[in-house]
């Protein structure tokens, strides 16, 4: 669970379906929770019903990059991110001192 969303897994990396929750802030605080994770790992699909906008700046601040599916590849009136670690976490930096 990421917040009160189940966790889903995809190829391997954890998938957040948020296309039903519209009430802010609770897809945002869903997959932040995700990304602060120690199993997380290095990539997480999310689906959503619209671009996210306030997500971006919350990613980047976090060590993390997005990709965002062409929308023919998705249905209509969906998103879908992958989401992709670009630093590592910061336990792994306090590990190396």
């Amino acid at each position: 669970m990421a917040g009160d969303v189940p966790v889903l897994w995809e190829a391997g990396a954890p998938c957040l379906d948020l296309r039903d929750i519209h009430t802010p802030p609770k897809p945002l605080v869903a997959i932040v929770e995700l990304l602060e994770r120690t199993d997380t790992g290095d990539t997480v699909h999310v689906l959503m019903a619209r671009d996210p906008v306030n997500l971006y700046p919350e990613l980047v601040e976090r060590g993390w990059s997005w990709t965002k599916e062409p929308p023919d590849a998705v249905g209509e009136g969906e998103l879908r991110l992958t989401l992709t670690r670009t630093q590592p976490p910061p336990e792994s930096l306090e590990s190396r001192s």
